[in-house]
């Protein structure tokens, strides 16, 4: 059985949500799925441009700036490219896309970074782009992960945290720089993130309410998908294969998924009231389109106290029909696993509604 997302009858509403309920579902994903986010404060954040150039023949600014973190004495940094509308002539909203791949270069092709983060597209509607390496941070690699961010805030209990929380506190590292900067609207923040960063980008979501729009691109198990009945991806294999991604006590669900005491729509209801879109592939077994929907729509009830309207009237799409009519959307591209520009089309459209 599904777990109940509001499951204290006679007491439904935001205040309860918020004060009560919410905390508790967070909490719940700190201690079983992702691990526990440090609390305590980075002592600096230093940032430094590195270079800068023009592109698209002369209408996109790119920078690259690297951040470094510093804590006990330690630190380690990330790089992040920058896109901005050559032009800007006052603070323009920012789309954030975690990168967790620059260190794998058997997840690299030509063209990738322009899938993932088209700049060209982004800039043309007045927005800034941000292409953020967090795996600078903390490898994805099991026998790595443990170097870098982890040294500043090492973990050794059950419910430390691993490579996706730890780029989803990377994501909010990148919100604290573009709070410096007198160039960005930050009222009017997007994460984003492809397959693990888009597991990644829904964490970083549902901890940081600075973040007023998130997507998910087939992010699939122990992202955007109803864990208990999907298919592809299960706890068994994304723990034995990645086991360096989340906290040691999810392993423990290996075989018993229908008494994880949470499911990936309460993750998707965390980012409530705020937009948030799902997106799938339609050849994509992996992560399951149907099981990402399922959740998308599962998640309608934290919507609802808000007054918002989600997906739960709507039937599973056929490929590329979106469906953005609500603070929910949600498409099913035709095609494999990956972001492709199609995705970002649909993207920015829905950005579009809440971004004016």
């Amino acid at each position: 059985m599904i777990p109940e997302l509001l499951e204290t009858k006679g007491k439904n509403t935001k205040e309860y949500w918020e004060q009560v309920r919410r905390p508790e579902i967070q909490r719940l994903f700190e201690k079983w799925v992702y691990g526990v986010t440090p609390k305590e404060p980075l002592e600096e954040i230093n940032a430094q441009i590195l270079n800068t150039e023009l592109l698209e023949n002369g209408r996109v600014k790119k920078e690259e700036v690297l951040l470094e973190l510093k804590r006990n004495g330690k630190v380690c940094g990330f790089r992040c490219r920058l896109f901005l509308p050559a032009d800007l002539k006052k603070p323009a909203p920012a789309i954030i896309m975690l990168n967790p791949f620059s260190r794998n270069k058997k997840l690299d092709y030509p063209g990738k970074e322009m899938d993932h983060m088209p700049y060209d597209l982004i800039t043309s509607q007045g927005y800034i782009g941000i292409h953020a390496d967090v795996d600078e941070l903390c490898a994805d690699d099991p026998d790595l992960y443990q170097e870098g961010l982890w040294e500043l805030y090492p973990g050794r209990a059950e419910d430390s945290w691993g490579a996706i929380g730890m780029w989803a506190f990377a994501g909010s590292r990148v919100v604290d720089y573009l709070q410096m900067r007198q160039d960005m609207n930050c009222d009017k923040l997007a994460v984003c993130g492809c397959s693990r960063a888009g597991k990644a980008a829904l964490w970083c979501g549902a901890q940081d309410q600075r973040i007023s729009l998130v997507i998910s691109n087939v992010s699939g198990c122990t992202g955007a998908a109803i864990t208990r009945g999907k298919t592809g991806e299960h706890v068994i294999d994304i723990t034995t294969k990645f086991p360096h991604w989340l906290c040691k006590n999810y392993a423990s669900f290996s075989h018993r998924e229908e008494e994880l005491p949470v499911d990936q729509h309460m993750l998707l209801a965390l980012c409530a009231p705020r937009p948030l879109y799902v997106s799938s592939a339609s050849e994509d077994v992996w992560a399951d389109p149907h099981s990402e929907f399922l959740a998308a729509q599962m998640a309608e009830p934290a919507y609802k106290l808000y007054g918002k309207q989600g997906l739960k009237e709507c039937e599973f799409p056929r490929e590329n029909q979106p469906i953005k009519n609500g603070c929910v959307g949600y498409h099913n591209r035709q095609g494999v696993h990956g972001c492709r520009r199609y995705d970002w089309e649909q993207y920015l459209l829905f950005i579009k509604q809440y971004f004016k």
